[in-house]
């Protein structure tokens, strides 16, 4: 007898088979990630899931709970965050039971943490893979939540600083809880990765924590902490971050090493250089001190003189060659225009998932709206529909298992849609703490319309968007800002056009 059981979703479960057969009947049970030829994958490759269990009926009837293989980070990795149930967990889409019984009932309890309410956001438009991208990326919001700190995948198991600061922003676009952002925030404050880059996310995620959650009170506890991650011990005689010999720390520019579009990296790198850049002035409003500014326009001169040859932002000091993120970065980080930044919409999507979230704001940002609007619903191999349609329902490590063959399929730094829709397509952008008031900058490329639903610790901001005309639900506690007008708690009819 064979049974098979799809879920529909992908989601770290607990797994109860309720079977009926004769005692001494060897049976086994089959849980995973992806299907071949209709069954569960038995070799999916990468870090995809596939567990078996063999049991011996007792006979009668019996509920079987399956037990998951211990979690083991991979070699040279520290071991990844321990299940906080009382058994051990991984994620499941598919169930099989082989054997000679009688299935009553397969139950998968997926592990959805309390304060996600589903009902909270939503976005629908007349673009149908556009809606297939948002709620395969909500949903990873979702599912990749259950060890109550945003990890970066079962493969390891563990808090990243460049996964975090993508899915803390698709979070708060779905989720009002701070409790998982604020508990992420303080894990990797004592438990630093390894890219310099990473280091100089923080200050802009502890502003991104104020911004949508109005914990003021974190901000005496973030600030030492942001101290140390502006890396003044990595600096040259100059003020710029240099790339040292047998460093504990390293430039990551993106990742894998196969998408930096032929990075060159040199004693000086521009990107991480940009990422600093912009932390010291975030440092600047957090901590209210303009040495922070100060030392934040010294870096910008200094880049401009030492790393711009024929008047285009090279990659390093000792290159003449430009990458996709030297431009991508430079204009992010505003040390640059888009003359001299040149390659934007030339190179595609020639990054990884990791670094799609910069290349999509910069160009929401620069009036590449429609361009961005295209790579959001792109069938190519680099885009979500790709994740779509290989089967993947929580969105992808890399784009495609042949980019990283070590992958998993659980990956919410894949999922930035889940914040670039709201924020740049949708255009709601908290520049208040607390939500207090937000920016309302809209950019429907050639969509007819659409509806976003965006969550607030004041209720939902709604916005219906129909050729041309968008109706804005302010709720009371906010304000809005639009091109320099305030629109107050309550509806507002607005001509986007003319």
């Amino acid at each position: 007898m064979y049974y098979f059981e799809d879920f529909k979703l992908d989601a770290w479960s607990i797994i109860d088979f309720m079977l009926e057969g004769s005692a001494g009947t060897k049976i086994e049970l089959a849980v995973g990630e992806c299907v071949k030829d209709g069954r569960i994958d038995r070799n999916p490759g990468g870090s995809k899931i596939f567990q078996t269990n063999e049991i011996i009926l007792h006979g009668g009837i019996e509920n079987v709970r399956f037990v998951f293989a211990p979690h083991n980070a991979p070699a040279g990795l520290p071991r990844g965050l321990k299940s906080p149930f009382e058994v051990e967990i991984a994620p499941v889409r598919y169930a099989e039971v082989c054997g000679d019984c009688k299935v009553i009932e397969v139950k998968r309890t997926p592990l959805y943490p309390e304060c996600f309410n589903d009902e909270d956001s939503d976005f629908v438009s007349n673009d149908e893979i556009l809606n297939q991208v948002w709620e395969m990326c909500k949903y990873s919001m979702k599912a990749t939540a259950p060890f109550g700190v945003f990890i970066d995948g079962e493969r390891e198991r563990a808090p990243y600083e460049g996964d975090a600061y993508i899915n803390q922003l698709g979070w708060f676009c779905c989720c009002t809880d701070g409790n998982i952002p604020r508990r992420t925030l303080e894990y990797l404050f004592h438990c630093h990765t390894w890219p310099y880059e990473w280091f100089l996310l923080m200050p802009q995620m502890v502003k991104d924590y104020l911004l949508y959650t109005g914990d003021t009170d974190f901000l005496p506890e973030a600030l030492p902490h942001l101290e140390k991650c502006l890396l003044y011990d990595y600096l040259d005689d100059e003020g710029l971050l240099e790339t040292k010999e047998n460093s504990n720390i390293r430039v990551i520019v993106d990742w894998p090493p196969a998408e930096r579009d032929d990075y060159e990296f040199g004693k000086t790198d521009l990107v991480p250089n940009c990422y600093r850049y912009r932390a010291l002035q975030v440092m600047a409003e957090l901590a209210g001190d303009d040495k922070y500014l100060i030392e934040a326009e010294k870096i910008k001169k200094l880049l401009r003189s030492k790393m711009m040859k024929n008047g285009i932002f090279v990659d390093s000091s000792d290159s003449s060659h430009t990458s996709l993120h030297t431009s991508i970065f430079a204009l992010l980080a505003g040390i640059g225009n888009i003359a001299e930044c040149p390659l934007i919409e030339e190179k595609g999507m020639a990054c990884s998932v990791y670094a799609s979230q910069f290349l999509l704001d910069v160009c929401f940002q620069n009036g590449m709206e429609q361009y961005a609007k295209n790579l959001l619903v792109s069938k190519d191999i680099r885009s979500w529909y790709n994740m779509i349609a290989k089967g993947a329902t929580i969105s992808m490590e890399a784009w495609d298992d042949s980019f990283k063959p070590n992958q998993d399929w659980n990956h919410a730094w894949g999922a930035a849609p889940a914040n670039i829709i709201p924020r740049q397509i949708g255009g709601i952008r908290p520049v208040e703490y607390g939500f207090r008031s937000f920016i309302f900058d809209p950019h429907a490329a050639d969509l007819q319309y659409f509806y976003l639903k965006h969550p607030t610790p004041f209720g939902a901001i709604k916005v219906n968007y129909s050729c041309g005309i968008a109706d804005l639900t302010v709720p009371e506690g906010t304000k809005a800002f639009y091109k320099g007008t305030v629109l107050l708690p309550g509806k507002h009819r607005i001509h986007l056009k003319g």
